[in-house]
């Protein structure tokens, strides 16, 4: 019986181990290699990534208002009863929700990226809470 059992677990492990070394000896296909070099290429960046925070219950975006240079990237970790929505300034000044055309946009409970290759300000909004004043900027210098 304990041959059965050691039979049973050392065949799927070998298995396992057999689908590993195939896949390491056939090379990378041409979309892997251009993915590899997508994430060489992010990895070397100049960049510096920065945090905007929401909390459940807290009104605010953390930092309200955030300065970073051209090539530098935010991170938005929204929680799930906030957003991000670029907005033009005009939205942003009279408290509306209207979204920029080619704007960013993190959606409720989403962590997302944006890098920022152009100095100028970028304005947003939480939608639900924009009215009390969920506002905030990120100036790229």
């Amino acid at each position: 019986m304990k041959t059965y059992l050691a039979l049973a677990l050392l065949v799927p492990a070998l298995a396992l181990t057999a689908c590993d070394d195939k896949a390491d000896d056939t090379g990378d296909t041409a979309a892997e290699a251009d993915a590899d070099a997508d994430a060489d290429a992010d990895s070397d960046a100049d960049g510096t990534v920065h945090e905007v925070l929401t909390a459940d219950g807290d009104m605010t975006f953390t930092p309200e208002d955030l300065t970073i240079s051209v090539g530098d990237t935010v991170r938005f970790v929204m929680s799930p009863t906030h957003n991000a929505i670029e907005v033009s300034e005009d939205t942003y000044a009279s408290r509306g929700t209207a979204a920029l055309n080619g704007g960013f946009q993190v959606t409720f409970g989403q962590t997302d990226e944006v890098t920022f290759t152009e100095a100028g300000t970028h304005y947003y909004v939480c939608t639900p809470h924009v009215t009390i004043g969920m506002v905030g900027t990120i100036t790229v210098e």
